[in-house]
C-alpha cells in the first residue's frame, strides 16, 4: 500500500518523446518534456513487472528499464 513514484529525465534536440511502458503496456507518454514521472500511489502485487522509460527523437531511441517486486 506504500506510494512510489518513478522519474525518468531525458534531453535531446529536438526534445524527445519520453514514454512509461510496463510489460510492453503503454503507461503515459509526454512529447517534448524533460522529465516524465509515473506515481504509483498504492503499489499492490499487481504493480510488479518491469517498468522501461523510453526516450526518442528522430536522432534515436535510448531506454532504461528497471524490475519492481512488490511483497
Amino acid at each position: 500500500g506504500s506510494a512510489l513514484e518513478l522519474s525518468c529525465e531525458a534531453e535531446g534536440r529536438p526534445p524527445p518523446l519520453l514514454s512509461w511502458f510496463r510489460d510492453s503496456e503503454l503507461l503515459r507518454e509526454e512529447p517534448g518534456a524533460s522529465r516524465l514521472d509515473l506515481p504509483l500511489p498504492r503499489l499492490a502485487p499487481g504493480d510488479a513487472g518491469t517498468y522501461v522509460c523510453v526516450a526518442e527523437n528522430r536522432h534515436g531511441t535510448d531506454n532504461r528499464s528497471l524490475q519492481l517486486h512488490v511483497a
